[in-house]
């Protein structure tokens, strides 16, 4: 059967002639579907688009849309009926929403110079090199994106920050060779050369109070893999350092409790804040 798909989305009948295993077709044979140009199969609209497991709430299909609402058991409130269009709004809501921009801090990357000391051409530099690293990554061909800032601060070093809000610093990794010996061949600094680019530093510090002394050991050096387990078992999370607050071994001896610093990634630190459990009690 030839049927164009204007024709097939406003006529049930003929949908369930082609379509005779559906859910819709068993629907329709029943009757609970209504007839003429009011119906659109829902998984056969263009302009649909399945809800996804990454949405806060997926939006409702269009065989829920118009199915009979139903009565609560002895005297409930009626469920309100949700309308086709309701429910492409809801789908289009799910599938238009953008992630959060990431912080300056993942978009940004570096390069100091062996000897720290001032460059004197750092303005020109700021100026012109976001333009030469584009080039950079457009020889290569680079599917990201081109557009960055630029600064250099008072010891040489030079940062390029990405004007996109969701790629990562890291995704240029493959790129910072290219990108470092373009850099000291348009500004040459003679024995000072650029080193390598690489991601700046993105780092946390969480303090954590109230940890019984008799729990922890005694140096620095045995304390991270003591607490590193403790709040991976806790949150999931994996330290990147730990130490005491007070490195003095004999500021321990008339305490009972300590304060700890421990050094996570900026998302694992949501995952600790405001507090964690640590040996069966709340820090």
């Amino acid at each position: 059967m030839s049927t164009s798909p204007p024709t097939l989305y406003n006529n049930p009948e003929v949908f369930a002639k082609i379509y005779p295993h559906t859910w819709e077709a068993e629907e329709f044979a029943k009757g609970k579907y209504p007839p003429g140009p009011s119906w659109t199969p829902g998984h056969l609209d263009p302009d649909w688009r399945p809800p996804t497991t990454m949405a806060p709430k997926a939006a409702p299909t269009y065989a829920q849309a118009v199915a009979p609402s139903a009565k609560g058991k002895k005297g409930g409130q009626v469920r309100t009926p949700v309308s086709a269009s309701s429910v492409a709004v809801a789908s289009d809501e799910v599938f238009t929403k953008s992630p959060p921009p990431l912080p300056q801090a993942v978009r940004r990357f570096f390069t100091s110079r062996i000897t720290f000391e001032p460059h004197p051409e750092a303005l020109k530099i700021a100026a012109h090199f976001p333009d030469i690293a584009a080039s950079v990554l457009r020889e290569a061909n680079c599917s990201l994106p081109l557009s960055f800032t630029c600064t250099v601060n008072d010891k040489g070093s030079v940062s390029l920050l990405g004007t996109d809000l969701h790629t990562p610093a890291s995704a240029y990794t493959p790129y910072f060779a290219p990108l470092t010996s373009r850099l000291n061949k348009a500004f040459p600094v003679g024995n000072s050369p650029w080193d390598l680019f690489k991601p700046t530093p993105n780092e946390t510090q969480l303090l954590i109070h109230s940890i019984p002394l008799a729990f922890l050991p005694s140096d620095d050096v045995q304390l991270f893999p003591s607490l590193h387990e403790s709040i991976r078992n806790a949150r999931g999370v994996s330290i990147l350092s730990a130490r005491y607050l007070n490195p003095d071994p004999e500021s321990h001896d008339q305490k009972s409790a300590t304060s700890v610093v421990v050094t996570v990634t900026p998302p694992d630190a949501y995952a600790i804040l405001p507090s964690i459990n640590l040996f069966s009690r709340n820090r």
